[in-house]
């Protein structure tokens, strides 16, 4: 036994990161100061310009638990997907966890939640309640999720329930646990795979990570309108599975979603103009509908949405909020 690693690692932590410098020192060491020492590191650095990688190696010649691997070329959110699985495939433990480099896990955090697995052999996976904190580390509120797996399915479908950061769960159930086409929503459309495939969800109520809310990070960064279009999409996969057992993921196409502004379809833009009304996106709305005008003209669809175009976000958002209570 080395430094709490043994031949049969029970908890394999995968990390992709990319120019994480500012965070990934305070990361890392929340990580090796677990009270749960029985685990393996997995760092996955998505060629850093900045000092990730030396901050990544400093730790690793520190620490054997450490295994360290750095792409040469960085490809974005489909490049942090793939590390995902990949970090998931070199995994060894019974037991897979995943933090972020810009997160905090409390000390006891892997303690709480491999106890609890063990001793619910019929959870797949369980996540926690979340502390969000600034980039100063300054206190932000709670994120307090759904406890039972009952709530959370009940939950799942209409807000997403379990917490990608502060997760744990069973390796031995997938090859691979996120779908590469599913950009910046994999999470979630993880979780719904997980819904249909019958497999039983958890949340400890303790607060076991400060989630730190950057104004960089890699979903803010992106359109809000090609996010939205992404979610939507995870939802009527698992709407389709839920109806047919088997979902259209393999004839699904990213590149229409991401390419939006560019040469869109009238069919697309319509669809993107319907989910900025699911999603109270006003200024997506907005954005879509000029293009619309422009591409498609004033037709029948055009001049149902162009009140709201004109009402403003007030009136568009109320709206929303009394369409989606009556749905739902």
């Amino acid at each position: 036994m080395i430094n709490g690693m043994s031949d049969t690692t029970k908890i394999s932590v995968v990390m992709s990161v990319y120019n994480g410098s500012n965070f990934l020192d305070q990361s890392i060491r929340a990580i090796l100061a677990q009270t749960f020492q029985d685990f393996e590191f997995i760092i996955i650095d998505d060629a850093s310009t900045d000092r990730t990688p030396e901050i990544i190696k400093q730790f690793a010649e520190q620490d054997p638990r450490i295994k360290s691997f750095r792409n040469q070329q960085n490809i974005g959110p489909a490049g942090f997907i793939r590390n995902l699985n990949f970090g998931c495939r070199q995994a060894k433990g019974k037991y897979i966890a995943r933090i972020d480099h810009d997160d905090i896990s409390r000390q006891d955090r892997f303690y709480l939640q491999y106890d609890f697995l063990e001793n619910n052999p019929d959870v797949f996976i369980v996540g926690a309640a979340l502390r969000k904190v600034d980039e100063s580390g300054e206190y932000l509120g709670l994120m307090i999720p759904p406890e039972n797996d009952e709530q959370i399915r009940k939950m799942m479908p209409k807000k997403i329930s379990l917490y990608h950061p502060v997760i744990m769960f069973r390796k031995s159930f997938y090859d691979d646990f996120y779908r590469d086409k599913m950009r910046y929503c994999e999470d979630y459309d993880f979780y719904l795979r997980v819904m249909t495939d019958g497999l039983k969800m958890a949340n400890l109520k303790d607060c076991l990570l400060d989630y730190r809310i950057l104004q960089n990070s890699l979903s803010r960064e992106q359109d809000k309108v090609i996010k939205n279009l992404f979610v939507n999409q995870s939802k009527e996969f698992y709407k389709e599975r839920l109806q047919k057992g088997i979902d259209s993921y393999d004839q699904f196409d990213p590149e229409n979603f991401l390419n939006i502004y560019k040469n869109p379809s009238k069919e697309l833009l319509r669809k993107a103009i319907k989910v900025s009304k699911i999603y109270f996106d006003f200024i997506g709305f907005r954005k879509l509908m000029l293009i619309y005008q422009n591409t498609c003209k004033k037709d029948a669809f055009f001049l149902s949405n162009l009140f709201f175009l004109y009402a403003g976000s007030r009136v568009f958002n109320y709206y929303v909020k009394i369409t989606n209570y009556i749905k739902h």
